[in-house]
């Protein structure tokens, strides 16, 4: 499949608001490069050290003419019937069948669909395909249009290829409005076939017809699929999510917080925000400064292990401060947890499946109401992979223990010392990538990544402080 490169200005996009608060980030706007489709091997290495931006978020040829201003909100979003359960495997997994899941974190009734959209993004469509639909309702959908056959072509430069298809979806989200506008006011004995199938899925949401219809014609929205990328994030989860897994374990915190690296950075170690957050856990550089190192040598946000310790004291700080619920917590992380305050206060509710569904304000937009149901979505197609992929080989586990420097060592020195290579060493420890590319030296104090259950190539803690125990020692 040909490279993907997205333009750099849109007319039609959506700009996401920034989190009130520096702790928090926003997410990034659109991507500046798509990677291939996951081969049937293995992805390699070179994944984790490639800085990619989130393609969760990726919302390319967006259109919002709500026209909220900073102090408008909405709060009267129409209900959504009961979903209509099936017997299908996505269903089944939705409601947890095998009850894999801790219940706090089952799918509410009222989030359901809107969980199922995402669901469906995540192991349905792959990111050819670009799926137009109701951004207040995100599981209307009005088509689905893959691009596959335009990028395909022969082409002097790939990114003229690329702007015809982004042209396409443009003029099909404009047919769409106007199709939905005509469709508001029609009779249905006067509607085509693909309008009757458009009306059976508004026939899900309460209240009157004509105002919905136009509504979702003011709020169309395309989302690109992620089947792909998600594949590829759980072949690499492979390497962490023990180890994410008993951090929060060893918190006394659910296990299925692991799974939050999905959404914010399908598990790319080199991942970096427009706004400067880094990492799989997609953390601000003011945050972690407070717990992790970061300057110009050193940015600890890039290691899995270390990062995941900050993750958890700010997901756990705003359980505390968030009435003690998950959901709100969750959403605080990428919203900030005053964001979330004042949707409470607007809601008059501390439930997060009725925030989510009826309330919409300039902060909090599309992507923080969609945020806990994207959360739900992804670690449920995680705990359900063997059922989606049953062939599917995640990257093996990454067993680690660490040592500390006694004093400053430059980074050559110290993959001597614990005989790693190079892709070895960086794979541990990816935080040192720009230390060794100047041979930089390390301080004192500095937490060292090997493996833990080493042997052969591998060197133990205990041959690495008989071999210097002036420079490495075993942390209690």
């Amino acid at each position: 499949m040909p490279e993907l490169a997205w333009v750099k200005e849109n007319p039609i996009q959506l700009q996401v608001s920034s989190a009130p608060s520096a702790l928090y980030q926003e997410k990034p706007e659109k991507m500046e490069k798509a990677q291939n489709l996951i081969n049937e091997s293995k992805p390699t290495m070179l994944a984790f050290y490639k800085e990619m931006p989130k393609p969760f978020w990726d919302i390319s040829f967006e259109s919002n003419e709500l026209g909220l201003s900073p102090l408008q909100e909405i709060n009267d979003i129409e209900q959504e019937s009961s979903p209509h359960l099936t017997k299908s495997l996505a269903d089944k997994i939705l409601t947890d069948y095998q009850n894999r899941v801790n219940p706090e974190f089952r799918v509410p009734e009222m989030i359901f669909n809107q969980t199922k959209f995402w669901f469906r993004i995540y192991t349905e469509f792959d990111s050819n395909k670009k799926i137009i639909h109701d951004a207040l309702h995100p599981h209307i959908i009005l088509d689905v249009i893959d691009i596959s056959p335009i990028l395909a072509k022969p082409a002097k430069a790939q990114w003229l290829n690329v702007e015809k298809a982004n042209k396409m979806v443009k003029n099909r989200i404009q047919e769409v409005r106007r199709q939905l506008m005509s469709l508001a006011r029609k009779p249905k004995h006067k509607m085509t076939a693909e309008e009757l199938g458009w009306y059976s899925q508004f026939e899900t949401i309460q209240g009157n017809k004509r105002r919905i219809i136009e509504r979702a014609a003011q709020s169309l929205r395309v989302q690109t699929g992620q089947k792909d990328f998600y594949q590829k994030a759980l072949y690499t989860s492979g390497f962490y999510l023990k180890g994410i897994e008993e951090t929060f374990i060893r918190k006394k915190m659910p296990r299925e917080l692991a799974r939050l690296p999905f959404v914010e950075s399908s598990f790319v170690i080199g991942a970096t925000s427009k706004v400067g957050a880094a990492g799989i856990w997609q953390i601000m550089p003011g945050v972690g400064r407070k717990f992790l190192t970061i300057n110009d040598q050193i940015d600890e946000r890039r290691n899995p292990w270390k990062s995941t310790e900050t993750a958890a004291r700010l997901l756990k700080e705003n359980h505390l401060i968030l009435h003690k619920k998950w959901g709100l917590a969750l959403t605080a992380y990428n919203h900030g947890p005053g964001g979330v305050r004042r949707a409470i206060e607007a809601t008059g509710s501390k439930d997060i499946a009725k925030i989510v569904r009826q309330f919409r304000s300039k902060n909090f937009d599309f992507a923080s109401a969609n945020f806990y149901t994207c959360f739900l979505a992804a670690m449920l197609a995680e705990k359900y992979s063997d059922k989606l992929w049953p062939e599917f080989n995640r990257g093996d586990s990454m067993p680690v223990d660490y040592i500390v420097l006694k004093k400053p060592t430059r980074v050559k020195k110290l993959m001597e010392l614990v005989d790693l290579d190079k892709s070895l060493f960086l794979r541990f420890n990816p935080e040192l990538d720009k230390a060794l590319k100047y041979n930089l030296t390390i301080p004192k104090g500095h937490r060292l990544m090997i493996p833990s259950d080493s042997k052969g190539l591998f060197l133990t803690i205990a041959e690495a402080n008989a071999r210097s125990n002036e420079i490495l020692s075993k942390s209690l």
